[in-house]
């Protein structure tokens, strides 16, 4: 969604719209990594050096030249998608913040304010939730 069209939605929408994302993120992120640690880096380690010995050996050497950068792109993918995967406790640490102002603010705010500021209190307990589900990935 655009930057403007995210400037134009109230609080409660904006936190109810990246509750939903991180939580979306956080699911199919922990598939991935749960899937790719199936295949260890000693495997890939292991995986490699074979295609490398037969490439010096010179045996199917385009079909081990494709092998090699299939296989070292996976390492890489794996890597980012564990970085990333580290990027969702930071996104946490954005929740509580959020939560930290918000009941640290009430005082200081408009009567409307305060009014979104009791439907994104309804939201508390789901993004308690989110951050449990997210530590937990």
């Amino acid at each position: 969604m655009p930057l403007e069209s995210l400037k134009k939605l109230s609080l409660n929408e904006l936190i109810t719209r990246l509750h939903e994302s991180i939580g979306s993120f956080s699911r199919n992120i922990s598939k991935l990594t749960e899937r790719n640690r199936e295949l260890t880096l000693v495997d890939i380690i292991e995986l490699r050096n074979h295609v490398k010995k037969k490439l010096e050996a010179h045996e199917e050497s385009a079909e081990n030249e494709r092998l090699l950068k299939l296989i070292e792109l996976f390492k890489d993918d794996k890597n980012a998608l564990e970085l990333a995967r580290i990027d969702v406790d930071e996104w946490i640490d954005f929740l509580d913040a959020i939560k930290f102002h918000l009941e640290q603010s009430k005082g200081a705010l408009s009567k409307e304010e305060q009014e979104e500021i009791r439907d994104i209190e309804k939201l508390r307990e789901d993004i308690t939730r989110l951050q449990a589900v997210l530590r937990k990935g």
